[in-house]
């Protein structure tokens, strides 16, 4: 974004941003499906601030333009599938 790369974390710390905000994360989930705007901002901000807690959600917009917003929605979706998936194998393991 803009020339510098940064990490996305979808851990504990970017789940209770998004909780706090939405309520649910099933509802942040929701909002994001329906590409909203907002939601993808949520969800970017919620991502980096676990790494860098000076950020603000307003800055964060500005990072993300039109020209690189397709990639970041690209790796949100991909984050959220990764941790879906990470979370499925844990249930059956524990399952099994």
């Amino acid at each position: 974004l803009q020339g510098k790369e940064y990490e996305l974390t979808f851990d504990l710390n970017a789940m209770a941003e998004l909780e706090e905000k939405y309520d649910t994360i099933q509802n942040a989930i929701v909002e994001l499906k329906k590409k909203k705007l907002s939601a993808v901002r949520a969800f970017v901000y919620a991502c980096l601030k676990s790494n860098d807690e000076t950020l603000s959600e307003h800055e964060v917009g500005k990072l993300v333009d039109i020209n690189s917003f397709v990639d970041v929605e690209k790796a949100i979706t991909s984050l959220m599938s990764e941790s879906i998936e990470e979370n499925e194998l844990e249930d059956q393991k524990e399952k099994n």
